[in-house]
């Protein structure tokens, strides 16, 4: 709900608890495979970032 809330998908906690059980439930399951695919993203690029090394030439 604080995702949701900080997003700015809801304007007052109030409206997620007023939801009927369904929409809740259908809520959770998007906001958590966002979730999912944010941090999806944020390991590909992790993975492709190449390293730089130092290298002193004698």
């Amino acid at each position: 709900m604080y995702y949701l809330f900080k997003t700015k998908r809801l304007i007052k906690p109030s409206e997620y608890w007023n939801l009927g059980l369904g929409d809740k439930l259908v809520l959770r399951a998007f906001v958590e495979k966002e979730i999912e695919e944010r941090t999806r993203k944020e390991l590909a690029l992790q993975r492709k970032e190449i390293p730089i090394f130092s290298v002193d030439v004698v």
